[in-house]
């Protein structure tokens, strides 16, 4: 299903909007091919949701190549004629369109520039980062990438394993018009949703907002579960109704879905990073605490009680 394009008109309106790069966007050299399937694909970072977006892209009939720091992660491609790279580097000559998918901004600064993948991007070529991240990194990826001609799109994503594999993804996006039109294609093959908000790193604000409610909802499902047992119903019941009733939400779907909340749960999680970043956001910005960033930095351990009930932990 194609992507729907939104343009926000509040605090991150382009013409409102503080900050971001000042230096012209690169221009694209190969814009007779950008909008078809011709356009060559590159994906990094092939864990629980970047396998099946890369499975997604090179499904809908992409020229995909991949590179993995594990061998075990590219198997899964071998019924595909995606082709398998040697280096972050290798995979940055073949391709026009570059999405990384890797956990930390330690992560994807290692990747995409100590790695030597960024020096070989061809000018006009799109880096779009998937993962999620303290917007101040990916404003730095896009600062390094304009002196080679690239564009960043600060592209985080939305909708877990399921969604990737159903490709009801939402694409939060941060970026020119130029790059966002050039990596449209790809993004279409995998999300439902590509929500455009402003310059790079607008995308990130959201994508930290976004997970941190989560986790409250989180927090105030496992409330309501636990209320629930206490007044004497039956904690699967009480879930089944209210997941097709009003008190409905991401974090109730969360906690009543065993693998995502295992993941949520466990030693991988990514609950404090993204904690931690709209933390470290908001006090940058002045804003002091508020009650979504209580509720959120309460999550771990709510969230690390429930399972231990669950004989999860």
């Amino acid at each position: 299903m194609p992507g729907t394009d939104i343009r926000s008109h509040g605090a991150i309106d382009r013409k409102r909007r503080a900050g971001g790069v000042a230096a012209p966007p690169p221009t694209s050299s190969f814009r007779e091919n950008e909008m078809t399937k011709k356009t060559t694909a590159g994906f990094i970072g092939l864990g629980d949701q970047g396998a099946p977006i890369a499975r997604r892209i090179v499904d809908a009939g992409f020229p995909l190549t991949i590179w993995a720091r594990r061998e075990a992660s590219t198997v899964a491609f071998s019924d595909t004629p995606a082709k398998v790279a040697t280096t972050p580097a290798a995979l940055a000559a073949e391709c026009d369109i570059i999405g990384i998918c890797v956990v930390n901004d330690g992560d994807v600064r290692e990747v995409t520039i100590d790695s030597g993948l960024l020096g070989a991007m061809r000018p006009g070529s799109v880096l779009a980062i998937h993962s999620t991240l303290l917007p101040e990194t990916v404003v730095d990826i896009d600062a390094a990438a304009r002196e080679r001609g690239v564009h960043v799109l600060d592209a985080p994503v939305s909708g877990g394993h399921n969604g990737a594999k159903t490709g009801t993804m939402t694409v939060m996006v941060g970026g020119t018009d130029e790059a966002l039109d050039l990596a449209r294609p790809v993004f279409d093959s995998f999300a439902r949703l590509v929500a455009h908000l402003g310059p790079v790193g607008s995308g990130q604000l959201i994508k930290l907002l976004n997970n941190n409610l989560a986790y409250a909802n989180v927090v105030a499902s496992i409330d309501a579960l636990d209320l629930a047992e206490q007044l004497g119903m039956d904690r699967q019941v009480a879930i089944e109704v209210m997941k097709l009733s009003s008190g409905a939400s991401g974090g109730l779907g969360i906690v009543a879905d065993p693998r995502t909340f295992r993941k949520i749960s466990g030693p991988g999680s990514n609950l404090p990073k993204d904690v931690h970043h709209l933390g470290e956001v908001a006090e940058a910005k002045g804003l002091g605490d508020s009650p979504l960033l209580a509720m959120s930095r309460s999550a771990q351990a709510k969230i690390a009680d429930f399972a231990g009930r669950l004989g999860q932990s």
